[in-house]
């Protein structure tokens, strides 16, 4: 009996210090927790400009910064995805051809030269000029993606260096097809603006002809044109044998299509006809334009020996050409004077002619722009125009209108 008595107050004495134990521990934990609310309070009302209500560990537990382990694993997941992709997407950035625009050359005057022919602020003036009129395209379509500027700048490029469509098509990042639709009807508006609008039938007075003429004309004070004739490469015309007799130049030995040009005494580009085939005569192709209408009584003409053009002249307007040596042996010394006057007032027509060859698209036009050849010569021509002035004289009296 006092063995049994013995175990049985042991095991109550067990549970009891099992109870104790339990009590002690859930009052350290109440503790703790008091100690944590009263840190917060204590760290908010020192942070705060008053007394903050007091929060319990159950109420911060519920708030929306509190957040379990699984869902922080599953953001940052999906922030590393997207990093990823990011990532991508700059390599393939990186390697990706970006096109060819005018903002990667306005500001460097020696690649507008080389592409273009114009420095920066000539540009901009046709920019301007072509923005205020819609353009028709010759496809029937508009090419939105590539821009108005761009657009000229590539139709310059087609001009100035005469770029393969294919070769305009890697550059501009676009298809053959879109390069030809914006060339032409660029070409179409150039010459439509700028050619027909300023140049066309709008030769300048024997007036304003004077008050910009250079002293190189001093001899030449009534002179109000310098003509001269410049030929163009081009293919052999099919197989009619006819038109490939046509447009052989004896001249040139091989076959080509000519033009009459004409400036001003201050080297202004004033008339520039149509596309001849290579046989035809200076004399023809006055005769056939329209050049002689133009002119007023008192006006004088500077010519080379080719245009023998005195039984075309209109009443009171003189023609003034190197003498004929005819059966003579040599010039007389006022023969000799007279050449060399000429010749140094002529000269600024044959730098002229030398510029708009410069424009590689007429040392050899392509076959897909032989039907608008005349449109193509006559915008080369007008461009020369926006260039600078290549009498010396000339460009100091721009130089200072500028300033």
């Amino acid at each position: 009996m006092k063995s049994m008595a013995y175990k049985l107050s042991k095991n109550n004495n067990e549970k009891i210090g099992t109870q104790v134990s339990r009590k002690t521990k859930q009052l350290d934990n109440s503790y703790d927790v008091q100690e944590s609310e009263e840190a917060v309070r204590e760290t908010e009302v020192a942070e705060g400009d008053g007394p903050v209500p007091a929060v319990t560990m159950t109420e911060a537990l519920d708030h929306s910064y509190y957040r379990s382990c699984e869902s922080l694993v599953q953001e940052i997941m999906k922030l590393e995805q997207h990093i990823k992709s990011l990532e991508q997407e700059i390599e393939e950035l990186k390697t990706k051809k970006h096109p060819f625009t005018i903002d990667q050359i306005i500001d460097c005057e020696k690649k507008m030269l080389m592409y273009t022919t114009l420095k920066a602020d000539m540009f901009n003036i046709i920019d301007a000029t072509l923005q205020r009129f819609p353009l028709n395209y010759v496809d029937g379509w508009t090419p939105g993606a590539i821009s108005r500027r761009d657009q000229l700048l590539m139709t310059l490029m087609k001009l100035k260096l005469n770029s393969p469509i294919l070769d305009l098509a890697e550059r501009f990042c676009t298809s053959k097809a879109t390069i030809h639709n914006i060339v032409t009807t660029h070409i179409f508006a150039l010459h439509e603006v700028f050619f027909e609008g300023v140049i066309d039938n709008k030769m300048p007075s024997l007036l304003k002809c004077k008050s910009s003429m250079p002293a190189s004309f001093g001899d030449f004070s009534c002179c109000r044109l310098v003509i001269d004739a410049t030929e163009v490469t081009q293919d052999v015309p099919g197989q009619d044998m006819n038109a490939q007799s046509h447009t052989y130049s004896s001249y040139k030995n091989r076959h080509t299509v000519k033009s009459v040009t004409g400036v001003a005494p201050n080297g202004a580009v004033v008339y520039v006809s149509k596309l001849y085939p290579g046989s035809t005569s200076d004399v023809a192709i006055v005769d056939h334009s329209n050049m002689l209408a133009q002119l007023s009584p008192g006006d004088m003409i500077l010519a080379d020996k080719g245009f023998t053009i005195h039984s075309l002249l209109p009443s009171g307007v003189h023609l003034n050409i190197p003498p004929f040596l005819k059966d003579k042996g040599q010039y007389t010394p006022a023969e000799v004077q007279m050449c060399r006057k000429i010749a140094r007032s002529r000269i600024h027509i044959e730098r002229v002619n030398e510029r708009i060859k410069n424009f590689e698209i007429l040392s050899h036009i392509p076959q897909q722009f032989r039907h608008i050849s005349t449109k193509i010569f006559q915008v080369c021509s007008m461009l020369v125009n926006f260039q600078d002035p290549m009498i010396a004289e000339i460009a100091e009296n721009f130089a200072q209108n500028q300033q």
